[in-house]
């Protein structure tokens, strides 16, 4: 376990079939083509599909209090500022490669949830890992450097400024 933010260059250890089949895509990509841009990113919240802000949301709604980890970190992204990133790395010709990309600032799930939910009447209570068994091992520490991303010229927005505009507040 490390609590660095990781960089583009350090050695992926994946602790799942997940990350295992991200870091085999990535490997075939740079493989196969000459010019291309892979953009790791991590706990990917917007407008469609299933995501954290739409389940804190929902269960707000079905129960008084939750109880939500706080021992995981890692870096919400707003699939718009991650759209905006890429647009960002082809009309400005920045250099192939790999780039990390999520919104600024570092939270666990527990700041997070209490982030989403600071409106609403409902209880947010931390809890440790270890009370919600899952099926896949999933990382303490997932907090990926922005700074290849920041030296593009794309300013980020916190994730908490990305989750006051999505929400619309």
């Amino acid at each position: 376990a490390s609590d660095h933010e990781y960089l583009e260059t350090d050695e992926p250890n994946p602790l799942n079939q997940y990350g295992l089949s991200k870091i085999e895509a990535e490997k075939i990509v740079e493989q196969t083509c000459s010019r291309y841009y892979i953009v790791r990113t991590s706990w990917v919240f917007g407008e469609f599909g299933k995501n954290f802000v739409f389940t804190m949301q929902r269960l707000a709604k079905e129960h008084d209090k939750l109880t939500v980890v706080n021992d995981q970190f890692g870096r919400p992204t707003w699939t718009r500022t991650l759209a905006e990133f890429i647009t960002h790395l082809v009309a400005t010709q920045q250099e192939y490669g790999v780039y990390h990309l999520s919104n600024d600032n570092a939270c666990t799930w527990y700041e997070f949830a209490s982030e989403i939910l600071k409106n609403e009447s409902v209880i947010v209570e931390p809890e440790d890992s270890s009370a919600f068994p899952q099926k896949a091992t999933r990382p303490q520490f997932s907090v990926m450097s922005l700074e290849k991303a920041k030296s593009t010229g794309f300013t980020i927005p916190t994730w908490q400024e990305a989750l006051d505009q999505f929400i619309g507040r």
